[in-house]
């Protein structure tokens, strides 16, 4: 018996960056950490999809763990940047998305929302804090507490990385296919 089921071969680079420039941040010595600096999905195939809505494929997700640490205690925000479209969702390759959801804020050792924000002064949320965040290019993210941002040392979080591909990407795919995307992420104090 033979399969016609067509292969796709599918491989993410999520180079984690640090991008920390002395004016925007009250102390030299933060570090970010990345429990996985490169992420690989393998081949997928169409018998891999999760999910699927109106021609795009979810496929199945990993997760990276994230820790920064700072000397002192500040208000921490952790942005990130990546090639991106009009509506700031990440490519994963020429044709695909990536989607970036973070969750279990935690600073200091204590749990806490998490809000959106573009402001790279004040960090100023978006929007009201929740438990998990779809995050976009250019955004974010910071620990609220009460409607307020938190102050900490140590701040954690869970990046949940999600490729989702258009029913073309598999219908077209005459050989191995490498889609990638990188992320850089900056760490900002005040």
């Amino acid at each position: 018996m033979k399969s016609n089921s067509k292969w796709l071969g599918i491989a993410i680079c999520c180079i984690f960056t640090a991008l920390l420039p002395p004016s925007a941040r009250a102390d030299d010595d933060c570090q970010i950490t990345f429990s996985s600096p490169n992420v690989s999905f393998g081949w997928l195939k169409q018998d891999d999809i999760v999910n699927s809505q109106q021609g795009w494929n979810q496929m199945s997700s990993q997760e990276v763990h994230v820790s920064v640490s700072c000397p002192e205690s500040q208000n921490i925000a952790l942005f990130v940047q990546a090639s991106a479209g009009e509506k700031g969702r990440f490519y994963f390759g020429n044709n695909g998305g990536l989607a970036v959801r973070v969750s279990q804020m935690i600073v200091d050792g204590k749990s806490y929302p998490i809000a959106s924000t573009l402001d790279r002064v004040s960090f100023a949320p978006n929007d009201s804090a929740l438990d998990s965040l779809l995050l976009h290019n250019n955004n974010g993210i910071i620990a609220m507490d009460n409607n307020q941002q938190v102050s900490g040392k140590m701040m954690n979080v869970t990046l949940t990385l999600t490729p989702v591909l258009n029913d073309n990407q598999f219908t077209h795919a005459t050989d191995t296919v490498m889609l990638e995307s990188n992320l850089q992420w900056e760490v900002l104090t005040k």
